[in-house]
């Protein structure tokens, strides 16, 4: 703790561009800091250091986290870190996001819809429903839109938007839903 002391003590107050010797001199003392860390550990501060500012006592640092890339996000989180040297405390703000990857292209879901309606309505067989006996059609969300054609949340919210368009254009035609993802025809009585 003397070492990064002494450094900033030396350190004009001002932005701080090169922060390889203040990396590695806070590394060094990292969890003497009190507060949530967030997981962040020491050697996630070398070459990630961004907007660097020494306003004595407190040195503060935008740090890009790339945990929810690791989930599938194409979006890096930046977190907002203070670190106290009179209190030696360390606290952190998420302050927005970064675009790593290319956001997927959007979904147009009204041709999607358009196409397992029609099927629905003529009572085609296709490996995205499965027909029951009585004419119920389940609608095969996963066979639409299957595992790996987005990333996770994408995902999700696709099949919901998809879901909802199949949903209201079937209710249109006299299908109800009688339970998720399973309709019944405007026939049916039971």
């Amino acid at each position: 703790m003397e070492r990064l002391m002494t450094y900033l003590k030396q350190t004009p107050e001002d932005k701080i561009a090169d922060t390889a010797e203040l990396e590695k001199l806070l590394a060094e003392c990292w969890d003497e800091f009190v507060g949530d860390y967030g997981g962040m550990g020491p050697y996630k501060l070398f070459g990630r250091m961004e907007d660097v500012l020494w306003r004595p006592p407190i040195l503060t640092f935008v740090i890009e986290r790339h945990g929810g890339t690791a989930m599938g996000s194409s979006r890096a989180e930046l977190q907002h870190w203070a670190i106290d040297l009179e209190h030696r405390t360390v606290t952190m703000d998420v302050g927005g996001y970064r675009q790593i990857t290319p956001r997927a292209a959007p979904l147009d879901v009204k041709p999607i819809a358009e196409e397992i309606v029609h099927l629905v309505l003529n009572r085609v067989k296709d490996d995205r429903l499965k027909w029951s006996r009585k004419g119920h059609v389940q609608v095969l969300i996963g066979r639409i839109l299957p595992e790996g054609s987005a990333f996770k949340q994408t995902l999700l919210r696709r099949r919901s938007r998809v879901s909802c368009a199949i949903g209201g254009e079937l209710t249109a035609h006299g299908w109800r839903e009688i339970s998720h993802g399973w309709y019944a025809p405007p026939d049916h009585t039971g």
